[in-house]
């Protein structure tokens, strides 16, 4: 018999995602006949699996040594392609260096991506921020691969591949669903900082209307509802002017959380981010050299979280002038 007693990484999670977790080589008409027959049991009662488990909460096995073993062992457990992952992550080495992690603990982690690199795979040949943190939890012994089978740490939310700034990424199941719990309530505060072209003084919450077009991955900004458009929302604080290159820096509270937002939106206002090919147009930007748009996730603020205190109220910026300063000393 096994006694388990639930850590705060795996609550939040319910019974039987756990067992098929822990007993990986288990089919899931085996656990559900156990937990029938009482050979598996919560806090010394009988339950169907769909039960959430708590820090604290005991889980039985009634099962022999060797029948445990067998069906906890790496050996039960399909190939997840870990050579794969390492193999990704020396090559994002190569062309990006060492993660920039601004914050670490059991649970979660917080790291710079910088621009050109996706945040998860569109293919499973591409480098993206996922496999290049799961690649350095791996060089660092955080995690292993027989734990990578039962649980796969993640990025919790999404830049663009030319955007850069800072991304929360779940080491637990704990993390993961706290993280993707306060991105999609929107208690998380994002913050961005741009460079747009103009004197722009319209600070403010903004509402408009987008509608996207998937087929060439682009979005048109409406400033009242129209058929098929989604509501999206945005406050903008211009932080300074720059009367010789003609550009103001602008921070962005994003309240929704849509493709291309900012950048549409900025266009949409009569101020074009800088760099920007796809919503900028072209002419307003050849002065400025730049491959791409320039737009910074730059500052999270955490809400108050009573399940994991050392986060709450929390700040986390970078200091985003250097990379902003080539672009406004630019002198073609």
């Amino acid at each position: 018999m096994k006694s388990l007693r639930i850590c705060k990484a795996d609550s939040g999670q319910t019974l039987i995602k756990y067992l098929r977790r822990i007993l990986p080589g288990a089919a899931s008409g085996l656990l559900f006949k156990q937990l029938r027959n009482k050979n598996i049991t919560l806090n010394g009662h009988k339950s169907d699996g769909s039960d959430v488990l708590k820090e604290s909460d005991e889980v039985k096995i009634f099962f022999s040594d060797e029948t445990f073993e067998k069906l906890s062992s790496a050996d039960a457990v399909k190939s997840t392609g870990d050579t794969k992952v390492i193999r990704l992550y020396k090559q994002a080495l190569e062309k990006f260096g060492h993660p920039h992690i601004l914050y670490e603990d059991e649970h979660v982690l917080i790291f710079y991506k910088p621009e050109g690199l996706l945040s998860q795979q569109a293919d499973a040949k591409d480098l993206s921020a996922n496999e290049w943190i799961i690649g350095y939890l791996l060089d660092k012994g955080a995690v292993t691969e027989e734990s990578l089978s039962r649980f796969t740490p993640s990025v919790c939310n999404r830049l663009d591949r030319n955007t850069e700034g800072l991304m929360l990424f779940g080491k637990t199941l704990f993390g993961t669903n706290l993280l993707n719990r306060i991105v999609k309530d929107k208690s998380l505060k994002k913050y961005y900082v741009t460079l747009v072209r103009g004197r722009f003084t319209d600070s403010g919450r903004k509402v408009s209307y987008m509608v996207k077009d998937r087929t060439n991955n682009q979005v048109s900004v409406y400033d009242s509802e129209v058929p098929g458009s989604v509501r999206t929302e945005a406050e903008f604080k211009p932080l300074s002017y720059y009367k010789d290159s003609d550009l103001t820096k602008v921070e962005v509270l994003l309240l929704t959380g849509k493709t291309h937002q900012i950048r549409a939106e900025l266009d949409h206002l009569g101020f074009p981010v800088v760099g920007d090919r796809k919503y900028g147009p072209g002419q307003r930007n050849t002065d400025i050299k730049s491959a791409h748009h320039v737009l910074i996730a730059y500052k999270l603020i955490f809400p108050e979280l009573p399940e994991h205190e050392v986060l709450s109220g929390k700040v986390f910026s970078v200091d985003t002038d250097e990379i902003l300063n080539k672009y406004i000393n630019f002198r073609g």
